[in-house]
């Protein structure tokens, strides 16, 4: 089962529009960690579900999303209320308790996917506005696999093409999925 993750378009609504139309049947669920800087009812929100930004200013969209199916539970934020940009400490202390196998964010603009406290953390990156090590590729997304022994993350570019080198698979055993 595929989930797409897309952050930090910045007023690109025309990539969010390219994506989400490339992905809309495709993978089983479409999430969107903020910065949109759209109206919370712009109409591309009824096929992916969004949080607010720092940027965005529709106090329609929620903070955050826990999203579950039979395949995967996740935790969607931007993160500037975590205040990620200096750390992940107070992210990992909000998720602990929470019944989450993945944890999405945004706003450092930056891709990662890392185990930390028994938890997947995925950050797509910047589809537009994209900074750190990879901000030459001039935006990513992923896309989360759930698999039968693993979970895998594959960043993609503003083509839509799988970036080689930047695919991660991580054992369910090390978030506890069995």
């Amino acid at each position: 089962m595929d989930y797409l993750l897309v952050s930090d378009i910045h007023g690109d609504r025309t990539i969010l529009e390219k994506i989400v139309n490339h992905y809309h049947d495709q993978v089983h669920a479409m999430f969107f960690n903020g910065d949109s800087e759209l109206s919370a009812d712009d109409e591309l929100f009824r096929q992916i579900q969004p949080v607010i930004g720092n940027m965005d200013f529709d106090e329609l969209f929620p903070d955050d999303r826990l999203y579950g199916d039979r395949w995967i539970k996740i935790y969607q934020t931007h993160g500037h209320l975590y205040h990620t940009e200096a750390s992940l400490n107070q992210i990992r202390t909000h998720v602990a308790t929470l019944d989450a196998d993945v944890v999405t964010l945004g706003h450092t603009h930056q891709l990662g996917a890392e185990i930390i406290d028994g938890k997947l953390f995925i950050n797509p990156g910047s589809i537009s506005l994209p900074r750190g090590p990879y901000a030459y590729l001039k935006g990513t997304y992923a896309i989360l696999s759930v698999q039968t022994d693993n979970l895998q993350v594959q960043f993609y570019n503003r083509e839509l093409e799988p970036i080689e080198g930047l695919n991660f698979i991580f054992d369910r055993r090390e978030l506890g999925m069995g």
